[in-house]
């Protein structure tokens, strides 16, 4: 029972990170964006398995993506299909919270396109992700004072600068185990998923108030117990 604690709160931490990093809106629209037809070299079937068809690793991709786009951070990827052909699509994120995608080649690690960055602003437009988002924002802020509200603003954002911070090597070992531990979040109950739920939040609350060298050594430390 303990390693599955582990394993779903590595998921839960996983998605409260995308928060803090300010990358919603770019897995609001993962796969969502229209790609140019780009070739590959290794081609999937339709219905094939294609998960132990890549010749590199997510770290590879991670790598070849943040030489595609020498200002941003890869702050997730994954092994999926465009066109027909094995890829690795990974979101990036500047400083801005302005985000693109880059997709590399599954079987040489090249980069095969890379997106336009998309502005942190260009999803006031788009009401149903905005009414849904400010709406859990409000709800979350609700009970502070506006000093609170900024100084638990000014933590999350720390804890997104932590995650960014950490090597490609760390940011791909946490990505993957989310990967893998999402099947075994499906299977739980609601009773169950409520109760890692509270865990979660109950973790995060004594991660926040840390300072930012505190915050990037806990979630070093976290990896390093992932991979125990």
């Amino acid at each position: 029972m303990k390693q599955i604690v582990c394993k779903i709160t590595a998921l839960m931490l996983i998605a409260v990170l995308v928060t803090s990093v300010g990358a919603t809106p770019a897995f609001a629209e993962w796969d969502k964006t229209k790609y140019p037809a780009i070739q590959g070299t290794i081609f999937v079937e339709n219905g094939q398995n294609f998960r132990e068809l890549s010749k590199i690793s997510l770290v590879d991709a991670m790598s070849t993506a943040e030489e595609a786009v020498s200002d941003s951070k890869a702050i997730y990827g994954k092994l999926t299909v465009i066109n027909g052909y094995l890829v690795y699509k990974v979101v990036m994120m500047d400083d801005d919270r302005g985000h693109n995608k880059v997709l590399v080649d599954a079987g040489t690690g090249e980069q095969l396109y890379v997106s336009d960055v998309i502005s942190k602003d260009s999803y006031k437009n788009k009401r149903g992700y905005d009414k849904k988002y400010n709406k859990k924002m409000k709800d979350y802020f609700k009970d502070m004072t506006p000093e609170q509200v900024a100084e638990k603003k000014k933590q999350f954002k720390e804890m997104g600068d932590a995650w960014k911070s950490l090597s490609i090597q760390d940011r791909a070992a946490m990505i993957i185990h989310f990967m893998q531990m999402k099947m075994q979040w499906d299977t739980m109950s609601d009773e169950q998923k409520d109760l890692k739920k509270q865990e979660m939040k109950d973790q995060w609350k004594q991660f926040l108030p840390l300072s930012p060298e505190e915050k990037k050594q806990k979630l070093e430390d976290y990896v390093k117990s992932l991979k125990n």
